[in-house]
């Protein structure tokens, strides 16, 4: 009957994680997230607030910011170089960028085409 030793020894171990005290007041540390950051191509934002990995930005689908609520992207790498075509977007930010490509080196998603009206 090994079973029963064993069941008794979870149901022991889930009684002690269940009943312990976890510090509390001024002294104990902040709580952190204890999610893993997002590697490139997965799923950052939304609700849940997903993180990026360092050196990664969220990259939102152009207009997302502005017209849906807890918008999810996607974890790129910023890209390193941009032409010098001058096609002017406006980053959810606010600031308007010369492109797509700039708003996108800068870690900001765009939220629309053209110059920020201000």
């Amino acid at each position: 009957m090994i079973w029963r030793p064993l069941t008794v020894l979870l149901a022991a171990l889930t009684l002690l994680g269940c009943t312990a005290a976890a510090p509390s007041g001024p002294s104990s540390p902040p709580q952190t997230s204890h999610r893993a950051p997002v590697a490139e191509g997965g799923m950052c934002g939304g609700f849940a607030g997903f993180q990026c990995a360092e050196g990664l930005s969220c990259q939102m689908t152009a207009g997302q910011c502005h017209t849906v609520a807890d918008a999810a992207g996607v974890c790129r790498k910023p890209p390193q170089i941009c032409t010098m075509i001058y096609a002017p977007v406006c980053g959810c930010d606010g600031k308007t960028y010369a492109s797509a490509c700039n708003a996108a080196a800068a870690g900001v998603s765009v939220a629309t085409q053209g110059e920020c009206k201000t």
